[in-house]
Parts: structure tokens; sequence; C-alpha cells
């Protein structure tokens, strides 16, 4: 079994190089970023917000008595769920101190004593 020539790979090599930057020169509009998006920024939000409101004032009486109770029990319901979460922290804190205290001087003194 013979090997190719060193030369026939750095031409390969050389030609895989040619390739890829034609290549990426073709193609540098694809990795660009609009920065001036309007779904970014506070335009985007301001747009956002007044597409809402043009929304709002285009659906009926009833359904913009829907809307805000959908709206407002949707605003309790995350409240709900956040006070949940910081409650179970604070009770996971509390047994961790808990279980911390009852290592530190019921447990570790029993095995230093041996």
């Amino acid at each position: 079994m013979t090997s190719p020539e060193p030369q026939n790979w750095q031409r390969r090599i050389q030609d895989l190089k040619s390739n890829f930057d034609r290549s990426v020169s073709g193609s540098e509009h694809l990795n660009q970023i609009n920065v001036d998006a309007p779904g970014l920024g506070i335009d985007g939000l301001q747009q956002s917000y007044q597409q809402f409101i043009s929304w709002f004032s285009s659906i009926p009486a009833s359904g913009k008595l829907l809307a805000i109770a959908g709206g407002g029990l949707l605003g309790l319901s995350l409240i709900k769920t956040v006070f949940q979460l910081i409650s179970s922290l604070i009770t996971l804190s509390v047994f961790g101190v808990i279980l911390y205290l009852v290592y530190r001087f019921w447990i570790l003194p029993k095995n230093t004593e041996s």
C-alpha cells in the first residue's frame, strides 16, 4: 500500500480552503444580525403596546370585560405561583438548617466519642 504524495494533500487542502472562502464570502449576509429590528428594545415594546391598544379598542364591550377578567385571573395565578415558590424555598431553607443542627449537635458528637 502506498501513501499519496504530500504535495497532492497540500494542493487538496488549498482547494478546500479556496472553496470555503468563496462560499463564506457569498453568504456573509446570512450571518448579519439586524439590530434595528422593530421587535427589540423600547420601540418594539411601544409598537406592541399600540397594537394591543388598537386590538382592545376594536373588540366589543363584553369582550373587553372578558379580556380584563382573564388577564386578572392570569395575573393572580402568576402571583400565587411566585408566592408558592418563595414559600417552598423558605421551607426548604428552614428544613436544611434543622437538618444541619441535628447533624452538628447530635450525630457529630457521637462519632467523635468512639
